[in-house]
């Protein structure tokens, strides 16, 4: 998923031990595709025949942006790398991935924001404060694009996903109704945005204003 800015580094997380967060890349698609899919979709019961497809398509799919490489997507992978030296060589796990893209509805308006998707983790690295730092991830991936506002949509219903982002500092911009919520078939989709605080000055980093009374 970030295969759009290379100049992001790797950002090391407290959210969990030798845990780091990383662009995305091509040889990850087989480890996003199974914290995608199983984050989002289940395979008890009848759902277990129809599984398999949609695990293919979201792999698909996946892999159509990865290689497009846009200047105006990325995608992020949590990594958990072993601490032990005599398992280094292992491959490392991914616990985590969201992704993110530049949003501007028309040229001409200046409405221009980072909008986060697929923000999923892995079910053996959840309540470590993992999807939290992921979002923390976006934030700096705006601040590079010179983005000043986040936005997302979440389920009305998904009261776990409402709290983190609340709790990220996400405030509600709209309710979004939609045929199947009319008929009490599906919950509604709320658009919840964040704005950033601008960086401070450069001047003023490096302390030429403390003087100032």
């Amino acid at each position: 998923m970030v295969q759009a800015d290379k100049n992001i580094p790797p950002l090391p997380t407290s959210a969990a031990p030798q845990t780091l967060i990383r662009p995305a890349s091509l040889r990850d698609l087989e480890r996003l595709t199974d914290v995608l899919t199983t984050s989002f979709y289940g395979c008890a019961g009848w759902r277990q025949w129809v599984y398999p497809f949609i695990r293919l398509g979201i792999q698909e799919d996946l892999k159509q942006r990865l290689r497009a490489q846009s200047p105006r997507y990325a995608c992020l992978a949590a990594v958990s790398v072993p601490s032990d030296e005599a398992v280094k060589a292992c491959e490392e796990a991914i616990a985590g991935t969201v992704e993110a893209s530049l949003r501007q509805p028309w040229p001409w308006q200046g409405d221009r924001h980072l909008y986060i998707s697929n923000l999923a983790v892995d079910q053996g690295f959840r309540r470590q404060g993992m999807a939290a730092t992921l979002l923390q991830s976006c934030e700096q991936v705006a601040q590079r694009w010179q983005l000043g506002e986040l936005r997302l949509h979440v389920m009305e219903d998904n009261l776990a996903a409402r709290a983190l982002y609340r709790s990220a500092g996400f405030s509600l911009v709209q309710a979004e109704d939609s045929p199947a919520s009319w008929l009490g078939l599906q919950a509604r989709r709320l658009l919840l945005r964040k704005v950033l605080a601008p960086p401070p000055h450069p001047e003023k980093a490096n302390g030429r204003f403390s003087t100032d009374r």
